[in-house]
């Protein structure tokens, strides 16, 4: 099989083939890529001029970054979608051939690559294989991750939805409503970004600039592409008790930034705007909502709690070994 491994430099090529992939989603399109402080290099793998595969690399100083990225997730393969309809036995194949081909291109430029690789990528042996009969050449390393899928084809109502949740997310959502709290749209990306830095300082942490000028760069392009929105939760006398940025590709809503007002954070706010979130998504007809991670034991039980189903996905490294000098 001959293939080749080329950058895209065109924006509507890489959008046009993330839009085949069963690996699609928000963090892969263009618009995205462009709202991160990092060099963004996006590939693809050819067949005759036809793309079978791309990889989204980010870079500082030329060096690819470790996967996630912050606020970012499954930046890693994607495979067009012609590979996902063949019959196994032919899909399997083509798949390893992909996945040892670029790892063996990629360690040809960079000393490191890290992907953060969809959920969807069910087959990782051609990386897991990766000069399996030359481990010291450097072997690929696979850490097990879970994001939170709550999947809507089967969810027509909101009383549906409210019955399938935790019962005190439920009582949270019913009590802000009797309590007259409401939900707004909002373009006011100084309020999440006060928010964000007040929930950090309320649980002891400190953000880093990084994070913060990722937030309002994310937020900003999300509002001005639409691929994005900004939602305000206020309480009858007009405060703002949480908000919230939901991500949106054609397919599934992307919970990415929350944060509550430290006054209000035991009223159910919280509860009360994801369930709005979520509604949201069931309006605009997406298959379901990713609450992008479940891999902390609070923030897990709280988006497991509106019954996202856990399913794994791997962060992928490979490093290539430091040669040792003998001693002398």
């Amino acid at each position: 099989m001959s293939l080749y491994l080329e950058t895209c430099l065109d924006d509507i090529s890489w959008d046009d083939f993330v839009g085949r992939s069963l690996q699609r989603s928000v963090f892969c399109q263009s618009a995205f890529l462009r709202s991160l402080h990092a060099d963004v290099v996006t590939m693809l793998v050819t067949q005759n001029g036809t793309p079978l595969a791309g990889v989204v690399l980010l870079l500082q100083d030329g060096v690819p970054l470790k996967s996630p990225y912050p606020f970012t997730m499954y930046q890693g393969v994607l495979f067009d979608e012609s590979i996902s309809g063949m019959p196994y036995h032919r899909r399997s194949k083509l798949i390893l051939e992909l996945e040892e081909f670029l790892l063996a291109e990629l360690r040809g430029r960079f000393e490191t690559v890290s992907f953060c690789m969809h959920h969807t990528v069910e087959d990782l042996r051609g990386f897991q294989w990766f000069n399996y009969h030359d481990p010291n050449a450097g072997q690929c390393q696979l850490e097990l991750r879970y994001t939170g899928i709550l999947e809507l084809k089967n969810i027509t109502t909101p009383d549906e939805l409210l019955s399938q949740i935790r019962t005190v997310r439920r009582q949270e959502y019913r009590k802000c409503k009797a309590d007259g709290f409401i939900v707004e749209r909002s373009t006011d990306i100084d309020v999440l970004d006060d928010l964000h830095h007040r929930t950090f300082v309320r649980q002891g942490m400190e953000r880093n600039e990084l994070e913060g000028r990722l937030l309002r760069s994310i937020t900003a392009v999300a509002l001005e592409t639409g691929m994005g929105e900004l939602l305000l939760c206020k309480t009858p006398s007009g405060d703002v008790a949480s908000a919230t940025l939901f991500l949106y590709d054609d397919r599934y809503g992307y919970y990415l930034f929350a944060a509550n007002d430290p006054t209000y954070r035991k009223t159910g706010c919280g509860s009360f705007l994801m369930v709005e979130n979520i509604l949201r998504c069931m309006e605009k007809g997406l298959l379901g909502v990713d609450f992008v991670g479940i891999n902390s034991p609070h923030r897990g039980d709280f988006k497991t709690s509106f019954n996202a189903r856990p399913v794994p996905y791997h962060i992928l490294t490979w490093q290539r070994p430091v040669t040792l000098s003998p001693e002398i």
